[in-house]
């Protein structure tokens, strides 16, 4: 009557069964690059704690797992109803005889995992008594199938397992489908204490071996399959074992009981990258979504390959002192990030130069201002003088800016646009902002991605800012037909039901008309190839594969650049101090032409290796001819430019003046003449200190 009264008392007020229909699971969350193979995992959060769980259906556990599992905790499962009355009745026999033991079912075991998970701790009658009837129920509406799915993805294995697809990645490091028998007991033994007992290797056998034998005795597994399993050289992770051929454990070290915890974002590769994809799952779905409840399946858009060669890019790099370095890769076409990398010198470091530094980027801004300039009529072959100017600034020192070139020497005469390029020049760049106007200029790099705070000349030059990630998505406007593509790191998002719940399409904003990003792309080109040995991108150069790019120095060397784009990927590598403080190489101030274009072309190789090189094919309307690179007039040894119909450079006669007199250039045809700029009267002298000097016709 005590006995009734208590089943009674402690069973009219049990959960809702119904609960198990609406009962939602965290599970860990799942990141994959583009080939399938997994990337990283977000673990779900549960009580303040990391939870290493991923629901599986009974389907993609292996059989000789599920079996394993089913013998040592309830062999006799299918022929019983949620309550085992004969093993109830063993336990209590020996309890009596002192030998604490459970009479506890699968059923029972996952009402206790759910529904009682606040009583899961006490041994009580009020949580048996529970069970018990809970258990009854689940019976009668659930099959023994569905059951046994349910208690392999709830029960607890251990630091922060949960389910077994976290148990086989925590312990063994692989899939649940790939468990072996032996692997399959060993997770069996650690259910009842798996905390304790998987730092005790030996007692852990020792309970292997005796469930094979009884597995054996009760026909569940062949005499031969038992001593295979029993020989297999088994090994959880952070344990350092040796057997005999016997199988017999000659020696068992545990060096690193952590290994078998999932941290709370664990990654395989490409740490900046993951951490990019995790904070857009945040923003696009909350916290409680990816922690609370988890289970994603994110498909992102990372290459392994070319992350390899990345981070070995960046292994291999040789930085200044102190220098951090960034490097990522893009597809021009969808903006799909296929590379990142956000650092190299700290472990554990979360701060994302590819995608957070926003630094001004220098010369590598001038491609888009003479870009411009091409929309507004100029040419290559357009003459823009390289002579001192100065321009009212209250910020400078005498009330006065006075911009100079890198070297800190000028022509004093007219360049064409694409001899301006090749050398860097700062000051034709201003000029040119200065003569189409510095607001369309400040509005094209907004469009861009640069953020630009004033529209002052000095955006000419690098006095805008961009991040590495934004800067390759710009440039690969240059590479598609001008279009600004916008950076994509995820393609679709997966619920654990395979509901889609994102997906991705490309963003694609035009920046330039067809005719004058070509004409950008050849601008690239001519400044890793027109200088030959003396380019200052010639370390760009990979065999049997046309690039173009720029390279971009700040100020005192605070950032180092080289953006280039090639057939099939936009890239961008950057190189700075976190501290913003001048770099220093060897004692001195580095250069990016020195520093930047190798490490982006070890990248670039070895991610692109195996697929089609070659150049652009050139839209319709351009012409190409041979040009002198000083004068832009047609030469038959100079360098091959596109420009469009109509506005292709015509031989000007030039009269022989007396001896003592200058002699005039020929100056391009309208329009690519810009307003107000005059042919120069005198050439300028090839070896006028810091400019090459350039053999008849270059």
């Amino acid at each position: 009557m005590a006995l009734g009264y208590l089943a009674y008392a402690y069973t009219r007020d049990l959960p809702d069964l119904s609960q198990f229909d609406r009962l939602r699971l965290t599970a860990t969350s799942t990141l994959y690059a583009r080939d399938g193979t997994p990337l990283a995992q977000i673990a779900s959060v549960e009580e303040g704690r990391a939870i290493h769980r991923s629901l599986v259906r009974l389907t993609e556990v292996s059989p000789a797992a599920v079996a394993a599992v089913v013998f040592s905790e309830d062999r006799r499962y299918f022929q019983h109803y949620g309550v085992d009355f004969v093993r109830l009745f063993g336990a209590l026999y020996a309890i009596l005889r002192g030998d604490l033991q459970g009479g506890s079912t699968i059923t029972t075991q996952v009402i206790k995992n759910t529904l009682l998970k606040e009583l899961a701790q006490a041994r009580s009658l009020e949580r048996k008594f529970k069970e018990w009837a809970l258990a009854l129920e689940l019976e009668r509406r659930y099959t023994k199938e569905e059951i046994l799915e349910m208690y392999l993805n709830v029960v607890p294995w251990g630091g922060n397992a949960v389910g077994i697809k976290g148990a086989a990645e925590a312990y063994f490091g692989k899939d649940p489908a790939a468990l072996t028998l032996a692997e399959g007991l060993y997770l069996a033994s650690l259910i009842p204490a798996p905390n304790a007992r998987y730092q005790d290797l030996k007692g852990v056998r020792e309970r292997m071996r005796l469930l094979l034998n009884q597995m054996v005795a009760e026909g569940w597994v062949s005499p031969q399959g038992a001593e295979a399993a029993w020989r297999e050289p088994l090994a959880p992770r952070g344990w350092e074992v040796r057997y005999d051929g016997e199988g017999n454990l000659l020696e068992a070290r545990l060096v690193d009981p952590e290994d078998r915890i999932l941290r709370q974002l664990d990654y395989r590769m490409a740490p900046h990258f993951v951490l990019e994809v995790r904070r857009f799952l945040e923003a696009r779905f909350g916290k409680e979504k990816v922690y609370s409840e988890g289970g994603l399946k994110v498909y992102t858009t990372l290459d392994p390959a070319m992350q390899r060669a990345a981070e070995a890019a960046a292994k291999g790099a040789r930085l200044p002192e102190g220098a951090e370095l960034a490097i990522v890769g893009l597809d021009p076409e969808t903006g799909e990030v296929l590379a990142l990398v956000g650092g190299v010198r700290r472990e554990g470091d979360e701060y994302n130069r590819a995608t957070r530094a926003l630094r001004n980027p220098g010369s590598a801004v001038k491609p888009f201002v003479y870009a411009t300039a091409f929309e507004e009529g100029w040419t290559q072959a357009s003459w823009v003088p390289d002579r001192p100017l100065e321009f009212p600034d209250p910020s400078q020192k005498g009330g006065v800016w006075r911009p100079k070139n890198f070297s800190g020497t000028f022509l004093n005469r007219e360049v064409t646009v694409r001899y301006a390029l090749d050398l860097s020049l700062n000051l034709p760049a201003i000029y040119t902002a200065q003569a189409i106007g510095v607001e369309k200029v400040a509005k094209k790099l907004s469009q861009a991605g640069f953020a630009v705070k004033y529209p002052t000349l000095a955006i000419a030059i690098g006095g805008a800012s961009i991040t590495p990630v934004d800067l390759a998505a710009a440039y690969a406007a240059f590479a598609n037909g001008g279009y600004r593509v916008t950076p994509i790191y995820v393609k679709r998002v997966e619920d654990a039901q395979g509901q889609v719940l994102y997906q991705a399409f490309p963003e694609r904003r035009r920046l330039f008309d067809p005719q004058v990003a070509y004409q950008g792309w050849d601008l690239l080109k001519g400044y890793v190839y027109d200088l030959g040995e003396k380019g200052l991108a010639k370390g760009a150069r990979i065999p049997g594969r046309v690039v173009g790019g720029k390279t971009g120095t700040t100020n005192e060397a605070r950032d180092l650049w080289f953006a280039g784009v090639t057939r099939g990927l936009s890239a961008v590598v950057w190189v700075g101090r976190d501290d913003n403080k001048p770099l220093r190489m060897g004692g001195r101030e580095p250069s990016s032409s020195v520093v930047n274009p190798p490490i982006w072309r070890e990248f670039v190789a070895a991610a692109l290796r195996g697929r089609p090189g070659g150049d652009f094919p050139p839209p319709a309307g351009l012409v190409q001819v041979e040009v002198d690179l000083l004068s832009g007039q047609p030469s038959p040894q100079g360098v091959k430019a596109w420009f469009p119909e109509g506005k292709v450079p015509v031989p000007v006669l030039t009269p022989s003046l007396q001896e003592g007199e200058g002699r005039s250039q020929g100056a391009s045809p309208a329009p690519s003449v810009p307003a107000g700029v005059s042919p120069a009267d005198h050439p300028p002298d090839s070896t006028q200190e810091g400019f090459p000097a350039f053999p008849p016709g270059q």
